[in-house]
């Protein structure tokens, strides 16, 4: 993602729009409202947040300005890595792997591929299990059983700098009108000092200034960073996604459908595709989304897949509505139970 350019454009546009206007630099520089905004979202961001998920959150921060290892060539050599491995198992045994899977960074078949030797957890990943098929202590559905609960857990763990940010930057306007707020009060707790109109407009210039901050740092700045999955970065897929599609019969839904894309019900088959294909790399517009189903009479929300993501951020947009995560078969056949 072009984070530095977006960032430098949208602060470069706004700025420039401002002075058009006639306005001056050092008036946009007010220490006491950047101090209130940013200070309450850091406070914020701590007590909200474990350790380990501020942690992760700066690295994710950090990865954003360094060159990508993923794309086409990083899931084309971990492909090709992995069927070098099961071809030399079925051809000479688990045993010939050992030494490779042991050591991996010392492995000639490793070092042929640098773009997953570059991946710590996907070096453990890989050799943690081909260890357990190895040793025979599990059967291959235990073994699959397990890598499905820990990859479901990579992709939480994945996903919880991206939530942090993008409810911080929910936050960000509201600690904009406190700052504002208080510049409001001091400008007219001023007022009996005897101070005149014009310092009077400055001082409300100045607390309008947190408004402002807050809602810039919100959607030009966090919300970018806070959505990795749906971004340009996704196009390959998107392509695949779109070819796939066009060998899929699609027929108009009894239900109307809420596309993510545009928050809004669609029923024409070809726009379900396309919308289909376009929310993959274009943001997300869940709380959106959200109110749209609110305001046509849904009351219960029911999640299918694995984890409670969507739920626990529906409730956090509306508490009024009810999740209900359904994982499994055993949980299908528990929910018609209900009805």
């Amino acid at each position: 993602m072009n984070i530095g350019a977006g960032w430098m454009i949208a602060l470069g546009c706004v700025i420039a729009g401002f002075m058009w206007l006639g306005g001056h630099l050092e008036q946009l520089w007010v220490p006491q409202e950047y101090l209130i905004i940013f200070g309450a979202a850091m406070g914020t961001l701590v007590a909200s947040n474990k350790w380990r998920n501020l942690k992760s959150m700066f690295r994710a921060f950090v990865r954003i300005f360094l060159p990508s290892h993923g794309g086409r060539a990083a899931n084309l050599g971990l492909l090709c890595l992995m069927f070098e491995l099961l071809q030399r198992i079925k051809r000479d045994g688990a045993l010939s792997i050992e030494s490779d899977i042991a050591d991996p960074k010392q492995s000639e078949l490793f070092a042929k591929y640098p773009t997953v030797l570059k991946s710590p957890r996907l070096i453990e990943f890989i050799t943690d299990y081909f260890t357990m098929m190895m040793d025979g202590t599990v059967t291959l559905g235990q073994l699959e059983s397990v890598m499905a609960q820990e990859i479901e857990v990579m992709n939480q763990e994945a996903l919880e700098p991206s939530e942090s940010i993008s409810t911080l930057a929910d936050s960000m306007p509201a600690f904009g009108i406190v700052a504002a707020i208080i510049g409001v009060v001091h400008a007219l707790s001023s007022i009996k000092t005897g101070i005149g109109p014009g310092e009077i407009g400055d001082m409300i210039s100045q607390a309008l200034v947190g408004t402002l901050l807050g809602v810039f740092a919100a959607y030009a700045m966090m919300l970018p960073v806070s959505a990795p999955f749906h971004c340009p970065l996704m196009k390959p897929a998107a392509d695949v996604m779109a070819e796939a599609l066009a060998r899929v019969t699609i027929v108009s839904p009894s239900v109307p459908v809420i596309a993510n894309v545009t928050a809004a019900t669609v029923v024409d088959p070809d726009e379900i595709r396309r919308l289909l294909v376009e929310q993959v790399t274009a943001m997300v517009r869940w709380r959106e989304s959200v109110h749209v189903m609110k305001d046509a009479g849904v009351d219960t929300l029911i999640e299918l897949g694995a984890g409670k993501v969507l739920s626990g951020l529906a409730k956090r947009i509306d508490p009024e509505l009810t999740g209900i995560s359904v994982q499994t078969p055993q949980d299908i056949e528990e929910f018609l139970k209900r009805r």
